[in-house]
């Protein structure tokens, strides 16, 4: 069953605490980050936030005093360490919309989708060819399809998209894939129809595969296609605790908080087992080099998932960009329509 969007707590950091760790704004917990790299400085694979010196700086200071605030807090209370850790986890940053991405987002018809008490942003590029639905990823929106747009459009795919709850264009504040889940199906439900292919990035992914594998939700894709999906939650949990410097005591408080929260600890929150049940052929798309989901969980979902593919690339990276991404999807796209074809003949 999927958990009900619950009230969350108020912050449960302290004022003074907050204040000091937001005076730096240019804090990357590094995944799921939208923008471009501009060939300026030294920018992580698919942002436009470049590591100036500066830049660096600030980092190192505000993960240092995150580190202090969470292993401090832990040393007294494990599960207040807990609080704060689950509240950075699940209450995205929004950064300001790349403006090179705007022209593709102005061509799109636009609309809202009511959703727990907020407005769900929709996107739809009309075309006459297959359908495709979007799914971004945690701390991005729909413009980090810029790349795989192009293509798509020119092919003449029917292609929609929306930005996640809290992110992008969209209200909200909290967020996790449950919520994602709800939103999903909400949306659906007001298109009237369900989209043929649904290409989702990491948390975008973990959505597309966790909504087909429930019976709680009455619409089904065609086909789906996984993108730095992880094997796991807690791939992304041992991520944030590594770059902030957390220990042990402070992973033990954000599992409590998450079986508190969402009814489920770290180990239920598995991709790997959900992909067993799902009769939705796919393709999984995974870098190599991905520090953030590890390149074994894709293998061992691939493994899992009974009528799928595995592609793999090497140097793109988490956020899988470059040319070579958008040939995959459109290749499979076009040689899964094709095998349709020839299957109804």
């Amino acid at each position: 069953m999927v958990p009900p969007d619950k009230h969350y707590e108020d912050n449960p950091i302290d004022a003074l605490r907050l204040q000091r760790v937001r005076q730096i704004k240019d804090f990357e917990v590094l995944w799921g980050t939208p923008g471009k790299s501009t060939g300026q400085s030294t920018c992580s694979a698919g942002t436009k936030r470049c590591s100036t010196p500066m830049a660096n700086t600030k980092e190192k200071l505000v993960i240092g005093g995150l580190r202090r605030l969470l292993n401090g807090t832990a040393r007294m209370s494990r599960r207040q360490a807990g609080k704060i850790g689950y509240y950075l986890l699940t209450k995205p940053r929004r950064f300001p919309e790349d403006p090179s991405n705007e022209q593709f987002l102005s061509e799109a018809d636009q609309s809202t989708v009511h959703f727990n008490g907020t407005n769900i942003h929709c996107y739809h590029w009309p075309g006459k060819g297959p359908s495709v639905f979007l799914l971004h990823g945690w701390e991005s929106y729909t413009g980090r399809w810029y790349e795989l747009f192009g293509p798509l459009a020119k092919a003449g795919y029917d292609i929609y998209a929306i930005d996640a709850p809290a992110h992008g264009r969209s209200g909200g504040k909290r967020f996790n894939v449950f919520v994602y889940c709800q939103a999903i199906d909400q949306y659906l439900e007001e298109l009237g129809f369900v989209p043929d292919y649904w290409i989702g990035h990491s948390g975008g992914g973990m959505a597309a595969i966790y909504y087909a594998s429930q019976a709680d939700f009455a619409h089904e894709p065609k086909h789906i296609i996984s993108m730095a999906v992880p094997g796991e939650l807690e791939n992304f949990v041992d991520k944030f605790c590594e770059i902030v410097g957390a220990n042990d005591r402070v992973k033990y408080g954000i599992d409590y908080q998450f079986q508190r929260k969402l009814d489920r600890s770290f180990a239920d929150i598995n991709f790997k087992e959900f992909v067993k049940g799902l009769k939705v052929p796919g393709l999984i798309i995974h870098d190599e080099e991905d520090d953030v989901a590890p390149i074994a969980g894709a293998r061992c979902m691939h493994e899992n998932w009974e009528n799928s593919r595995l592609a793999t690339t090497r140097g793109c990276g988490h956020s899988l960009t470059g040319p070579l991404v958008p040939a995959i999807v459109t290749e499979y796209i076009r040689s899964t329509q094709t095998a349709s074809v020839e299957l109804e003949k």
